[in-house]
């Protein structure tokens, strides 16, 4: 095939004609790229923000929250209350409960937003679980429950709550711990306004940062009360090891307390009889009074053993009616000659027409007469000043009967006020601590109580309480 030359003037003729259509085509114009309007920047600039400051303020309320509750020092009821505040305001709610189940009811636990008219209705009148409210529909589901419009529902029925909080737009969220409901979260608005999926799934967190608070409050209150129970137990088993003490080793020793008193009377009143004989003419009176004196407090020694006896072992006869006041009058009058060497003043208070108790005589009355006893001692620190002990018995209304013996004395260590009811624990140079033990453990198979406590202006007062014997009186 012959090859043209370049010069070849057909050849020359074809490509012009090719390049003319060529440029007779009318091909597509590239777009143009449209520059975005700055008005369109700014709003999308200020939606990011917004979003952006709505995030934070949920993550720094979240970990507040969290902050609290793992806290050391834990208190539920500021968790709540920071709880309810914080969903009220990140919501854009007008107020926010949380409800807990107790007693078969939904009770108040924590309110934002509401007035007191509505706390106190909500106090009075706890929700029944069931469908007639948001709160109680949650905990019967167990699941979250949006009522855009309370009064567009038919079977809405909280009226009472409604009309006092004012609301239309309800959500409830379930404070859910193993799938049990233990109450719920509620946010409320007066206006018809739904609530975003953001907003209930913030709610949703806050509910369960809700029921980890209440699972610790819980878990402490337990173990408080285990700890409680415990420290009475071992309470429990030391009482009944010093119990057991006195039972074997403090017998001997507190039969020589206890008959210490009466023999010191009998010779107190020997040496008085020896005296009132020895006068000129003899003052037969005085000294046959001395020897009755006498008589009487031999009497008293030989029943000290008897009630020693009785309180060690397990017997519980020797159980009478007693007159309270007549008791308090025994002791004094076995103790008059003593007062009397020791200069101090008595005062009685004691209330007529009072109810008896029940119980052994002869043991009550070596209580009054240890305290009496211990009063007496204690002034004899006193140089200044009267010594004055105070006996009072009073009817306190609660179907018991209350002794208290007050002396001017220098007092008692508040340190020792517990302990100086313990065995072989002693305030006296020479004591053995063994009286009050004694009387306590005397005036608790009486089933009452003994109890010490400062006096004013100074001293100190002893309160023995007894159960009264009812409808019957003195």
């Amino acid at each position: 095939m012959r090859r043209r030359s370049k010069a070849d003037p057909q050849t020359n003729k074809t490509r012009r004609r090719r390049t003319a259509t060529f440029k007779r085509r009318k091909w597509p114009k590239p777009a143009r790229q449209r520059r975005p309007a700055v008005g369109g920047d700014k709003t999308r600039i200020a939606r990011l923000t917004r979003e952006l400051n709505e995030a934070l303020q949920q993550q720094t309320a979240t970990s507040e929250v969290l902050k609290v509750i793992s806290g050391s020092t834990f208190d539920l009821q500021p968790i709540l209350d920071r709880l309810v505040e914080s969903a009220m305001h990140l919501c854009d709610a007008h107020s926010a409960n949380i409800w807990l189940l107790e007693d078969g009811v939904l009770k108040l636990a924590a309110s934002c937003g509401h007035s007191s008219e509505f706390r106190e209705f909500a106090r009075q009148n706890p929700i029944t679980p069931g469908r007639g409210t948001v709160s109680g529909r949650v905990v019967v589901e167990g699941k979250t429950v949006h009522m855009p419009d309370v009064l567009a529902d038919p079977e809405f029925k909280g009226h009472g709550y409604q009309s006092r909080g004012n609301y239309r737009s309800h959500l409830g969220v379930p404070l859910l711990r193993e799938a049990r409901a233990l109450g719920a979260f509620a946010l409320t608005r007066k206006d018809v306004m739904p609530y975003s999926e953001k907003q209930i799934a913030l709610v949703q967190t806050f509910s369960h940062q809700a029921v980890i608070a209440i699972a610790n409050a819980r878990l402490l209150e337990s173990e408080k009360k285990r700890t409680q129970e415990l420290r009475e137990l071992v309470a429990l088993l030391n009482r009944e090891r010093e119990n057991k003490l006195m039972n074997l080793e403090a017998m001997a020793a507190s039969i020589g307390h206890e008959v210490r008193q009466p023999l010191s009377g009998i010779a107190s009143n020997g040496n008085a009889a020896l005296r009132f004989l020895a006068q000129a003419p003899p003052n037969l009176e005085e000294a046959q009074a001395a020897l009755n004196r006498m008589v009487r407090d031999s009497h008293r020694a030989s029943q000290v053993f008897d009630n020693i006896r009785i309180l060690f072992g397990t017997s519980g006869r020797g159980q009478e009616q007693i007159d309270v006041n007549e008791l308090i009058r025994g002791a004094l009058q076995a103790l008059r000659e003593e007062l009397k060497a020791h200069s101090v003043t008595t005062k009685l208070d004691l209330t007529a027409q009072i109810p008896l108790i029940s119980g052994h005589k002869g043991q009550l009355q070596e209580v009054l007469i240890n305290l009496i006893h211990n009063a007496i001692e204690a002034m004899d620190a006193v140089k200044d000043g009267r010594r004055i002990l105070q006996v009072r018995a009073e009817h306190d209304g609660s179907n018991s009967i209350s002794v208290a013996v007050e002396d001017s004395g220098p007092g008692i260590n508040a340190a020792q006020l517990e302990s100086i009811f313990n065995a072989f624990v002693t305030t006296k140079p020479h004591g053995m601590g063994l009286g009050l033990a004694i009387c306590r453990m005397i005036v608790e198979r009486h089933d009452g109580r003994l109890s010490a406590a400062p006096a004013r202006p100074r001293g100190s007062v002893f309160r023995v309480v007894l159960p009264a014997t009812r409808s019957t009186v003195a």
